[in-house]
């Protein structure tokens, strides 16, 4: 299983009170990009209809309480209120709560895997090469209805051996800038990030090694919906000047 804490050094420039940048390794970043991987539903629920900026968490409330009676009779509520999430996320740190997601696949198959003549002969059948969004459909292979939901089988623990898992190589450490802009580490960008702060003496910066758990990765993520500071937001509690 991922890890559910992992290691993060702030780079905080005293004078603005403000973290210009964080190094970090292969674990955040990939907790970063899987982010990006979330349906706008398990956001919601990540962060509470409440706590949702805009209109999204009414959208979500109004989809909760409309009756089934208003609904496709092929359209199920929990596809939008609960989707299902990436599968590399089994190989990404465990920073925010593991929302159950709709049990229901939508996908359906048939379930003939043979065709016997009238002569009793038994030939094989493409049957299993065929899946289908709704349980009325008609298999291509034998006509038969494709009315059996197939087994959905859950990602090893573990990643392959011949990879690290995630999203990004583990080869390098990596540069959070406080709008979450993510590169590899250099001189020259740690440079080029020092200037555009007007920093002028690196040696200014203090450092502070945080180990993130749950609260500080849906902390990460309400604030990457609402501010361009979120290093600084989340680890310093300051709403920095965008």
């Amino acid at each position: 299983m991922a890890a559910s804490t992992v290691s993060l050094k702030l780079l905080i420039d005293p004078a603005s009170q403000r973290v210009p940048f964080a190094e970090a390794g292969k674990d955040f970043v990939d907790f970063l990009f899987n982010i990006r991987s979330l349906p706008v539903g398990t956001v919601i629920r990540l962060l509470s209809k409440q706590g949702m900026v805009g209109c999204l968490g009414n959208l979500y409330d109004s989809i909760e309480k409309l009756s089934d009676t208003y609904m496709q009779s092929t359209a199920k509520k929990d596809a939008l209120l609960k989707p299902m999430v990436a599968n590399n996320s089994a190989y990404v740190p465990l920073l925010i709560p593991n929302m159950q997601s709709s049990t229901s696949s939508d996908l359906y198959r048939c379930g003939n895997t043979n065709y016997v003549d009238s002569f009793g002969h038994s030939y094989g059948r493409n049957c299993y090469m065929y899946v289908a969004k709704y349980p009325n459909s008609i298999c291509p292979s034998c006509n038969n209805v494709m009315n059996q939901r197939p087994t959905f089988v859950n990602p090893p623990t573990k990643p392959p051996s011949s990879s690290e898992g995630g999203y990004v190589k583990g080869v390098v450490t990596y540069m959070i800038m406080d709008d979450l802009v993510v590169r590899p580490m250099s001189t020259i960008s740690s440079i080029t990030l020092l200037n555009k702060f007007n920093i002028k003496d690196v040696g200014v910066l203090e450092e502070k090694v945080i180990d993130m758990g749950m609260d500080e990765g849906v902390k990460l993520l309400r604030a990457s919906m609402q501010s361009n500071a979120v290093l600084t937001a989340v680890f310093l509690g300051k709403k920095a000047a965008k």
